[in-house]
């Protein structure tokens, strides 16, 4: 089972890498040379920048995780869900600085 899933990670990591490259070999070449005029796709480029390699990192330890025990595996999860928290709700992470009196 775990070799099942590792190796569904290791595919989906693989795809999500190569599209984190070509957004940005994109949007790099579009800069020097016009060739994307369509605002919609440079906006869904900057949104892939933004995000895939939050989601690559997340997707790399998730894949590291499933090979290991339990607690590493936990360990994990909660560090993934601290850097998402972080990113996607500042406040939310401001609250528990003023809570723990940082």
């Amino acid at each position: 089972m775990k070799d099942t899933v590792s190796k569904f990670l290791d595919g989906l990591t693989k795809l999500l890498a190569f599209v984190t490259i070509v957004a940005y070999a994109a949007f790099s070449v579009n800069a020097n040379w016009t060739f994307i005029t369509n605002i919609t796709v440079l906006e869904y480029i900057t949104y892939i920048m933004t995000y895939a390699p939050l989601a690559l990192v997340a997707l790399v330890g998730v894949e590291f995780a499933v090979k290991r025990t339990f607690i590493v595996q936990l360990i994990i999860y909660i560090l993934i869900a601290g850097v998402v928290v972080i990113q996607f709700f500042p406040d939310t992470f401001n609250a528990i600085r003023a809570m723990a009196g940082i």
